[in-house]
C-alpha cells in the first residue's frame, strides 16, 4: 500500500498542475492590438516673401574724437597767465586762451632783430647809394674818353699833315691813356659794389627770418585752443616754468566723433565684392546712455591699412554728422552701429536654422514637408537671404529636427 502511494502521488500531483496550467491558459484574456499612430511634429515656420532687400549689419563700436592732441607749450618760460576756464573737462572755444609765459626775453630777442635789420637796410641804402654816384661817375668818365678819343684823331690827322708837333701828339695819347684807366678803375669799382649789395641783401634776408622768428615766438608765448573741444590732463598752473615742448594739457574736438567698429572677415569680404564699395556708406550710430538713445547719421571715412591678427577683422571708422546732440558725446562711449549693406533684388530672408545640409529647406504642403532646393544669396549673422524653388505665401520650416524628412506630418504652431 506505502509503495502504491509513492507512485500513485506524484502522478496526482503532475496531473494536478497540468490540469491548472490547462485551464489558466484556457481562461487567460486576449488583448487586442492596438493599431500605430503617426507621429506629427510640432514646427514653427514663417511664410515666404520675396521683395528688394539691403543686408544691413548690426554692429558694435565705440566713439573716438576726430581729432585729440596734446597741447605742448612751444616756448619755455613762467606761466604769467592762466586762464579761468583752465580746468579739467572744461569746454573751450577755438582761439581761446590756455596760458601766458613771461614774452620779456622774447620781445627783446625781437626787438634786438628789428634793430639789426633797420642797421643792414641803412647799409643797404648806402652801397646803393655809392653804386648810384659810381654809375653817374662812370658815364661822365666815358663821355670825357669820348672826347679824347676823337682829340687823338685829330691830332694823327694833323700830324700826318705836319700842323701840329709830335709833342701835342703825345700829349693827346697819353691824355687818353689816362682817361682810360679812369674808366676801368670806375668800372672796377662797380663791380666790387654789386656783390657788397647781393651780401647785404643776404643779411637783410637772413635777419627778416630772424624778425619773423621772434615775433613768433612772441606769439607763441601765449598758447590758445586750436580747436573748439574739451579740456583734459591739465598739467600747468600759474607760477610754474615750464620748457618748450611740455604738455600744457590735451584738447579732445567737441565738433565732430567717428565710431570705430569691427567688420569681421566674412563681412568685409561681402562688402568688398560690391561695387558700391565700402568708403563711403551710411551708418546709424545709436549711444544709449541711461534711458536715453541718442541717435546719429555718418559714413565710412576709412578702413584701418590692415588686417588685426587679433581679430582677424577690418577696423572702421565713421565720421558722424554734427547735430545737437553732439556735444553730449564723450570719446570711449559704447555704440551700436548699423551699416548699410548690399542691397539684393527679388530675394527672401529666413533664419539660419531654416536650411538644411546648406542648400534646402522644407516647406509645409497639406501638414506634410517636402523638401525644396535654394541658393543661398547672402548671409547677415543669423539671417539668410536666399532664391530658388520656394514661392511667395509658402510656409517654411524654421524650427530644427532631428528626424527632418519630406513627408514628415508637422503641425505649424
Amino acid at each position: 500500500m506505502k509503495l502504491l502511494l509513492k507512485v500513485l502521488l506524484p502522478l496526482v500531483i503532475l496531473g494536478a498542475g497540468i490540469a491548472l496550467t490547462t485551464y489558466l491558459v484556457a481562461t487567460k484574456p486576449v488583448i487586442e492590438p492596438e493599431a500605430v499612430k503617426e507621429r506629427v511634429w510640432t514646427v514653427a515656420a514663417i511664410p515666404i516673401e520675396f521683395k528688394d532687400q539691403s543686408v544691413d549689419l548690426n554692429l558694435f563700436g565705440s566713439l573716438k574724437a576726430v581729432r585729440d592732441v596734446e597741447l605742448r607749450s612751444l616756448v619755455g618760460g613762467e606761466v604769467i597767465e592762466v586762464s579761468d576756464n583752465f580746468r579739467e573737462g572744461a569746454l573751450l572755444n577755438k582761439g581761446d586762451l590756455l596760458v601766458r609765459v613771461d614774452p620779456f626775453e622774447f620781445e627783446a630777442k625781437l626787438n634786438e632783430n628789428k634793430a639789426s635789420l633797420l642797421e643792414a637796410q641803412a647799409r643797404l641804402n648806402e652801397l646803393l647809394a655809392m653804386q648810384k654816384s659810381e654809375v653817374t661817375a662812370l658815364e661822365r668818365e666815358r663821355e670825357v674818353l669820348e672826347r679824347e678819343i676823337r682829340n687823338v684823331e685829330r691830332s694823327n690827322s694833323l700830324a700826318k699833315r705836319g700842323n701840329i708837333s709830335v709833342k701835342s701828339l703825345d700829349d693827346a695819347r697819353s691824355a687818353l691813356s689816362r682817361q682810360r684807366q679812369t674808366v676801368e678803375l670806375r668800372e672796377a669799382q662797380l663791380d666790387i659794389i654789386k656783390p657788397r649789395i647781393s651780401q647785404q641783401r643776404a643779411v637783410i634776408d637772413r635777419l627778416e627770418v630772424g624778425v619773423r622768428r621772434a615775433e613768433r615766438d612772441v606769439s607763441n608765448t601765449s598758447l590758445r585752443a586750436p580747436f573748439r573741444g574739451y579740456l583734459t590732463e591739465v598739467s600747468a598752473e600759474f607760477g610754474k616754468n615750464i620748457g618748450a615742448s611740455d604738455k600744457v594739457a590735451r584738447l579732445i574736438d567737441a565738433a565732430q566723433m567717428e565710431a570705430r567698429f569691427l567688420l569681421s572677415d566674412s563681412q568685409f569680404g561681402l562688402l568688398l565684392g560690391s561695387s558700391a564699395g565700402i568708403v563711403g556708406r551710411p551708418v546709424i550710430v545709436s549711444w544709449q546712455s541711461g534711458e536715453s538713445e541718442l541717435v546719429f547719421s555718418g559714413q565710412v571715412a576709412r578702413l584701418s591699412p590692415e588686417i588685426s591678427s587679433e581679430t582677424g577683422g577690418v577696423e572702421v571708422f565713421a565720421v558722424l554728422e554734427a547735430n545737437e546732440y553732439t556735444p553730449l558725446l564723450r570719446p570711449g562711449a559704447f555704440v551700436e552701429v548699423v551699416l548699410s549693406g548690399n542691397r539684393y533684388s527679388d530675394v527672401a530672408k529666413l533664419p539660419d536654422s531654416s536650411i538644411y545640409e546648406n542648400s534646402k529647406v522644407y516647406v509645409v504642403m497639406d501638414g506634410r514637408l517636402e523638401p525644396r532646393m535654394i541658393e543661398i544669396v547672402a548671409r547677415n549673422g543669423g539671417e539668410i537671404f536666399v532664391r530658388g524653388d520656394i514661392k511667395e505665401g509658402e510656409l517654411v520650416v524654421t524650427s530644427r529636427l532631428p528626424e527632418i524628412g519630406p513627408n514628415l506630418k508637422v503641425d505649424v504652431r
